[in-house]
């Protein structure tokens, strides 16, 4: 019996590893938006083109007053994607991940813009370091964005409009290679204060 529970143990491990593996594919394309009500539902990577799909989006659904992020693994334009995160805040939208949401790197930073912030047990937030040279994609940086401190200050201003400690600027450089990934735990999320409100999970 002993061993039968090991085995289950080591297979859920396993199963839950390539999850996590897999729940970033580079297969989804440019960022798009099903809509449902007052609710967008989110797929995708950002790009120069983004700002636009997002007002444009509003523009014909004023009723949308929050967007889900599902399955969405970064930007390929860096200065870009702080514009729609300043944009999403200053349009008062909710963002919220549901249980099988992955958000990465630049869509971490349209989450944070959300006025209210939620998630569901099981979402995953991933951050890492940045690099050109080290990014999946080739993205696109504005003058003031390429120095190191430069591009610090400028990151940890957007995060204090936030209402984000600006620290965890600095911890998702550590977090992880720009290769790699790190998923945070729901302790690391409460340390920065990432949600409004805090789901129970056990």
């Amino acid at each position: 019996m002993k061993t039968q529970q090991i085995i289950t143990a080591i297979l859920l491990a396993i199963g839950a590893a390539v999850a996590i593996k897999g729940a970033m594919k580079p297969d989804l394309g440019l960022l798009k938006f099903k809509v449902k009500g007052n609710i967008a539902y989110g797929n995708g990577f950002t790009d120069d083109r983004s700002v636009g799909v997002v007002r444009k989006l509003l523009n014909e659904n004023p009723n949308i007053d929050t967007l889900v992020l599902k399955k969405m693994s970064g930007t390929k334009d860096g200065d870009r994607n702080i514009l729609l995160a300043r944009d999403i805040r200053k349009r008062g939208l909710k963002t919220h991940l549901e249980s099988n949401s992955a958000i990465a790197s630049g869509a971490v930073d349209l989450f944070l813009a959300g006025k209210r912030r939620t998630m569901e047990c099981g979402a995953l937030i991933g951050v890492h370091s940045w690099s050109i040279s080290g990014a999946r994609y080739t993205i696109r940086i504005s003058p003031k964005d390429m120095g190191g401190d430069t591009r610090q200050k400028y990151h940890e201003d957007f995060l204090s409009d936030m209402g984000i400690d600006p620290a965890f600027y600095a911890f998702t450089r550590a977090a992880a290679e720009p290769e790699d990934i790190h998923y945070m735990s729901m302790e690391e999320i409460k340390r920065f204060d990432l949600l409004t409100e805090y789901p129970n999970c056990n």
